[in-house]
């Protein structure tokens, strides 16, 4: 089933992202190829466009890195081997470094471009887990981070809409005591990697309120997702002019780091909500792919971007869970009672 009022999209897209993966040596190849097949999907589709990226500067990673930590990555990217540049999942392998800067220049390059499009898609982009001195999960450095400190920097209202499995530490950890309005949905028991996300972190100082972590119990299926996102009436109420939006599919139901019960038709729900609140709010969007790991990723991607386009799309068959899907109801409906006045 297919119903579409039709949206042009500018896609970042570069031809060595088929080639690029922090991701642990089990699942680069996993990792590798999906960001192959979404391009193939959406090669298809009309009104998209697909834009160059500029590698960014060493200087404008140390808007939101340690020197320290870059001078490592530097060093480790002339080694004429594989490694890990944490305790075991993000690896480092020769010329890393110039790659690290492509991805963080299709941050600065969609931001100079959110000009013309009203919305952008970066399917290899969103990296979350790092944090300023400190690789982690998958993520060198964090090219989240840099999009909202770079906003913020060009005098815009900036929100997050992070829908990844995992929660966003890297950014929470940054932006915690700053007025950024960061919206977390991702699977969490307290344990699960990165352990962050505690529903009580509301926030502190001048980024009291602006702190939402929706987490939902491991094995959640698409009806705790719909109710989840009924949190974006927080962004309605920030009324921010860019969104940023981390729409990692690692929570679809096939996914290696199995951790949710999502469909495809979650993502592309993602993608139709907040398409339509933009429009509502006059707000740009600019939106990455984040994490993936299994053979449901791409069409998960590619689902999201049709939503994105204002397609709505119903691919797989939904998943229930009626005790999940409760629990999430009560969870957001406390971060609504909390809601109005709040955020200034």
């Amino acid at each position: 089933m297919k119903l579409t009022y039709g949206r042009s999209l500018g896609i970042i897209w570069d031809e060595r992202f088929r080639e690029i993966s922090f991701s642990h040596p089990m699942i680069r190849d996993v990792s590798k190829s999906r960001i192959s097949k979404f391009r193939e999907l959406v090669s298809a589709l009309n009104n998209v466009y697909f834009m160059s990226p500029r590698p960014a500067h060493y200087e404008d990673l140390l808007e939101v890195q340690d020197e320290s930590l870059l001078r490592k990555i530097k060093e480790v990217s002339s080694l004429p081997h594989i490694g890990f540049l944490d305790s075991g999942d993000t690896v480092h392998y020769p010329g890393m470094f110039e790659d690290i800067l492509l991805v963080a220049g299709s941050t600065l390059t969609a931001i100079s471009l959110s000009r013309f499009f009203e919305t952008i898609y970066i399917p290899l982009g969103g990296f979350h887990h790092a944090t300023r001195s400190r690789s982690m999960g998958f993520c060198p450095i964090n090219d989240v981070n840099l999009a909202i400190s770079r906003l913020i920097k060009n005098g815009e209202r900036v929100a997050l809409v992070d829908v990844d499995a995992h929660h966003a530490n890297g950014v929470e950890e940054m932006f915690y005591d700053k007025p950024v309005l960061k919206v977390n949905i991702f699977a969490y028991d307290g344990k699960f990697f990165p352990g962050t996300g505690d529903p009580g972190r509301i926030g502190e100082g001048e980024g009291y309120g602006y702190n939402f972590n929706v987490g939902l119990p491991l094995g959640s299926a698409d009806d705790s997702f719909q109710e989840a996102l009924r949190i974006l009436e927080v962004v309605e109420e920030f009324r921010p002019s860019v969104l940023l939006v981390v729409a990692g599919v690692d929570g679809h139901k096939d996914d290696g780091l199995k951790s949710l019960n999502l469909t495809t038709n979650s993502f592309n729900l993602l993608g139709l909500k907040v398409s339509r609140l933009a429009k509502r709010l006059n707000a740009r969007i600019i939106s990455y792919g984040g994490g993936g790991y299994g053979p449901g990723s791409a069409p998960s991607m590619f689902s999201f971007v049709m939503g994105l386009m204002g397609t709505k799309t119903k691919d797989e068959i939904p998943t229930q869970d009626e005790e999940k899907k409760a629990y999430v109801k009560k969870l957001v409906d406390l971060f609504l009672e909390r809601l109005p006045g709040s955020l200034k």
